[in-house]
């Protein structure tokens, strides 16, 4: 079920799932700062705003995609893949939150780059194959949205799948809302974990991600044989099962990761 035209309202939720807290599903983005303040990691994901569109855009406005289940509306630059929309979204939390000193990531050679060091004037010096953290000349706070989304465009190009499936935790067990599923590589893929539903004990799981080039974070259909009333949401029973999203084969517990 797709809206009839291009540019309404995306139904994400389809074949009957009841859509939970609607008040949230249209806000902009510039209301993202105000709402995660008050919210867990898991609410945040779970409520983060969708565009009031079904098109998938990349990074310069072409059109990729006329239907999706829907569209994250959060800003995204040219280097944006899959690992860093899961960048992305763990970044914007705590910006929202205006805790700086939590926003921070390693590079895929290793080197972690602070937030917080960033404000101040730090950047990154690539060495070879290695790379340091510098101070620059002008050595000042600056925790401004420009200078994140500087900050962001560094990390996004140092950094992607194989640094966070190395660096995120592992788990032993069942996905929650706001963890990711990685397959580490260059390329590899990242899926972010948007949504869980119990359905007669059993799991039930709704999933984004980015893509090559650069483009919006988009909800994707799950693996759901069954279909019934939770057709884009996928079914995990088992941390052994092995379920296919967008395409990549994942093994729960081999594949899964959470946010430290």
């Amino acid at each position: 079920m797709h809206p009839t035209t291009n540019e309404n309202s995306a139904s994400w939720l389809m074949n009957g799932v009841k859509m939970m807290k609607l008040k949230f599903l249209f806000l902009s983005a510039i209301f993202v700062a105000s709402i995660c303040s008050a919210q867990t990691w898991e609410s945040y994901i779970k409520n983060f705003p969708r565009k009031r569109t079904t098109i998938v855009r990349d990074y310069k406005g072409n059109v990729l995609k006329t239907h999706s289940l829907g569209v994250l509306d959060v800003r995204i630059n040219s280097v944006q893949q899959c690992a860093d929309a899961a960048i992305r979204l763990r970044a914007e939390y705590f910006y929202g939150r205006k805790e700086y000193g939590k926003i921070r990531f390693k590079l895929t050679c290793g080197l972690e780059v602070p937030f917080s060091k960033w404000a101040w004037g730090y950047r990154v010096k690539v060495v070879g194959n290695d790379a340091v953290l510098v101070a620059s000349a002008k050595k000042t706070k600056d925790y401004s949205r420009a200078n994140f989304e500087r900050y962001l465009q560094t990390i996004m190009y140092y950094a992607g799948s194989a640094s966070l499936y190395r660096d995120m935790q592992s788990v032993r067990g069942l996905p929650e809302i706001g963890d990711a599923l990685i397959i580490p590589g260059f390329p590899g893929h990242v899926v972010i974990v948007m949504d869980k539903k119990v359905v007669n004990k059993t799991n039930y799981y709704l999933f984004a991600n980015s893509w090559i080039p650069a483009q919006d974070i988009e909800i994707i259909s799950g693996n759901n044989p069954a279909k019934k009333n939770l057709g884009n949401y996928t079914p995990i029973r088992s941390v052994k099962d092995k379920i296919n999203v967008n395409g990549y084969n994942f093994i729960v517990y081999k594949h899964l990761r959470r946010w430290k």
